[in-house]
């Protein structure tokens, strides 16, 4: 498998390497304009300048169309939400855009040769022809890590050129065209040597991440056994989670750093006798102090790793109680001294314990629930976060559906924990009360 996508990496941009392409495609982009502007003002002199403005307008048309494909990505990164229904489309939506882009520039450089026809000067000659091949090095850094990119750019782009030289009657020309062609050569090794071996540290970096996130939903799912927590919660919890990072504009990399430590939330409860974690009724001051040192708990288990995630885990695990107005636990933080990632966890782990039937309390209407979070804007939640999360209600109910279904195909449809037989309570009994969702 990791073969065949290895292949498939190496005619097509996949998935991280598309989003890594258009990362430094800025930098990319300046270099081709610099690069043009130089061409035309070496040229002035040496070609007529209706030549000279044509191909600067045709480079400068493919930058407008490539910056433009830059904008639409970004624009598109900032409604990331939209891109989860589209994750299977959006590599190669993408990687063909850049394709293409890629391809454009190459035939606009190779366009190039027309402006040596115009001219006698061996010195111009020797300095554009020069210039065409230290692009296509130097293209090596910026796209000799997906080799499609870089043959797409390069050949339009050298083929021309090498070919005006050798029917160049000047056997000094015919000598530069062998020598450019071995230097391509060389640089076409160079650049799927690089391809090859990113795309090895990527497979291999891919199987740690997938080894890590398999480890943290372990380890948050070993918390839902001691819980009435179903795993179903913790799915929509964490995806929901994701989704409000990504509608504030939080960016991909945090929002799935939210999505693989926010399952961590309450994983100090294991550290919590069950005689007052399972208790059905509602707690005493004695029992809730207690109950409340599972964040701290949490923090303990998951603090002092130099994994990224497990740094958020520990921070999500510790503050996710802590309230807007300063009301919460364990340190009584307030406003933006609370974490930006228990702030977002905050919000999505009570909206879903009050939509959720548990053994001990009925669940809640959407209705309900949605006004409950709208009330508490400014009190107990970051109301400009609240203003997010409203916006994406309906994904955030639909996620319900979704996540039991998967569940269900993945076979853990009944993979649920419930209270023992003895202290379950009616679902319509009155102990329960939303201080009991936010323990």
């Amino acid at each position: 498998m990791i073969q065949k996508m290895r292949c498939r990496a190496w005619l097509f941009p996949l998935g991280r390497q598309v989003y890594r392409v258009y990362d430094s495609a800025t930098l990319e982009l300046l270099g081709h304009f610099l690069g043009a502007i130089l061409l035309c003002a070496i040229s002035v002199g040496q070609a007529p300048l209706i030549t000279i403005v044509m191909w600067g307008a045709a480079q400068g048309l493919v930058l407008g169309l490539r910056f433009m494909g830059l904008q639409s990505y970004r624009e598109a990164q900032q409604h990331l939400h939209l891109r989860q229904v589209e994750t299977q489309l959006c590599p190669y939506r993408w990687g063909f855009s850049y394709l293409v882009g890629v391809f454009l520039s190459g035939l606009t450089w190779g366009a190039s040769v027309f402006l040596l026809n115009f001219s006698d000067e061996p010195a111009y000659h020797a300095v554009l022809v020069s210039g065409i091949f230290v692009l296509a090095g130097s293209a090596v850094v910026t796209l000799g890590s997906i080799f499609s990119l870089y043959l797409l750019f390069v050949l339009p782009m050298v083929l021309p050129v090498a070919v005006w030289l050798l029917l160049n009657s000047d056997p000094l020309y015919n000598a530069m065209a062998l020598a450019a062609l071995i230097y391509v050569f060389y640089t076409f090794m160079a650049a799927h040597s690089l391809s090859s071996s990113v795309q090895t540290l990527h497979d291999k970096n891919q199987e740690i991440l997938a080894t890590q996130r398999e480890i943290l939903l372990r380890l948050g799912r070993a918390g839902e056994y001691r819980d009435s927590e179903t795993g179903e919660h913790i799915q929509r919890m964490s995806k929901s989670c994701q989704l409000l990072a990504l509608q504030a504009g939080l960016g991909q990399t945090f929002a799935d750093k939210m999505l693989y430590a926010s399952p961590m939330h309450d994983v100090g409860k294991i550290g919590i006798a069950d005689h007052i974690l399972l208790k059905p009724g509602k707690l005493s001051e004695a029992e809730r102090a207690v109950m409340q040192t599972h964040v701290l708990i949490g923090k303990n288990i998951l603090d002092g790793h130099s994994c990224e995630i497990m740094q958020m885990a520990s921070r999500i695990a510790e503050t996710h109680h802590e309230r807007w107005d300063g009301m919460g636990y364990p340190y009584g933080l307030a406003g933006t001294e609370i974490p930006l990632e228990g702030r977002i966890t905050a919000i999505c782990d009570v909206f879903d314990a009050l939509t959720s039937q548990r053994p001990y309390k009925s669940a809640w209407s959407d209705t309900r629930a949605v006004a409950f979070i709208r009330e508490e804007a400014g009190r107990h939640f970051d109301p400009v976060l609240v203003g997010y999360f409203l916006e994406i209600i309906p994904a955030i109910v639909a996620l319900r559906d979704t996540c039991s279904q998967e569940r269900d195909n993945l076979g853990y449809g009944n993979l649920t924990t419930v209270h023992p037989a003895g202290l379950i309570v009616p679902s319509d009994s009155k102990i329960f009360s939303t201080a009991d969702v936010c323990a």
